[in-house]
């Protein structure tokens, strides 16, 4: 006989907001422990590859090669990097066991926030406010168990707040009115934003071997920060994605870079 989850409720969505409390707890001794890591799709944030890659501690480039597939948004045309299952029975996940995840410490997003749903709008994340659904799967006993917090406890506990705080940067690319208006086909581009976002290790040479240093003007805090610390190259690199699909003016072209190009266009 297979045990179902006790507690899922059919029809409509109960919203959750962060002093909402719910049922909730995945161990070793539940049935299904593990069982929600097969069959699934798990898309990787920047800062995902970031923990992962590090954690593993192998390059970013290592890291896509081996356990990723890359995809290409239908609507906004931009790169999407999915976690690649294994190529078995259940397509399970590459970094999980019997005994549980391998990479626990440093795992997606997505894995910490089981659970819980983000049910956020473009007007609740003007607002500044948080809303939450509990996911309906059937077979998952762990809301079966006796631990109970509310959302704003289980995000802190799950580390989530600096995946919040990445992810925030993150959508103000993908989020972008002007980036959704317009599908970028450009493969230049959507390699541009793939090295950026993605291949952070890649990136890093491209900004400290090529001519990137001789266009724009960086403090030198900045250049030793990003030097060696890949979150706050990966804050660069969303800058620089902003200066180079959104056309904002968040870094510093150099005066005589400038003054080439407008001798070049005729500009006085």
């Amino acid at each position: 006989m297979v045990k179902t989850n006790p507690s899922a409720k059919k029809g409509g969505l109960t919203v959750l907001k962060p002093a909402d409390k719910f049922r909730f707890s995945c161990n070793e001794g539940v049935e299904c422990f593990t069982r929600c890591c097969r069959d699934i799709t798990i898309f990787l944030t920047p800062y995902d590859i970031i923990r992962l890659k590090n954690g593993l501690n192998i390059s970013s480039e290592e890291f896509l090669e081996a356990y990723t597939v890359t995809l290409i948004s239908e609507e906004s045309g931009l790169p999407l990097v999915a976690l690649k299952m294994n190529d078995d029975e259940d397509r399970s996940c590459p970094f999980v066991t019997p005994q549980g995840c391998t990479i626990y410490p440093d795992r997606p997003w997505s894995c910490r926030i089981y659970p819980l749903q983000p049910e956020s709008t473009k007007i609740t994340e003007k607002k500044g406010k948080q809303y939450y659904s509990v996911m309906d799967v059937p077979f998952c006993l762990g809301f079966g168990e006796d631990k109970v917090c509310t959302v704003a406890e289980w995000i802190e506990e799950q580390g989530i707040p600096v995946y919040q705080e990445m992810e925030a940067l993150f959508k103000k690319i993908t989020m972008n009115p002007a980036l959704a208006a317009h599908k970028i086909t450009n493969k230049k581009l959507q390699e541009m934003f793939y090295m950026a976002c993605y291949d952070l290790d890649r990136f890093r040479r491209f900004v400290f071997e090529s001519k990137f240093l001789e266009m724009f003007e960086l403090d030198g805090e900045t250049l030793e920060k990003i030097k060696t610390d890949d979150v706050e190259l990966l804050k660069f690199a969303i800058k620089w994605l902003e200066y180079g699909l959104i056309g904002q003016h968040v870094l510093k072209v150099k005066p005589e870079v400038l003054a080439a190009k407008k001798q070049e266009l005729g500009i006085e």
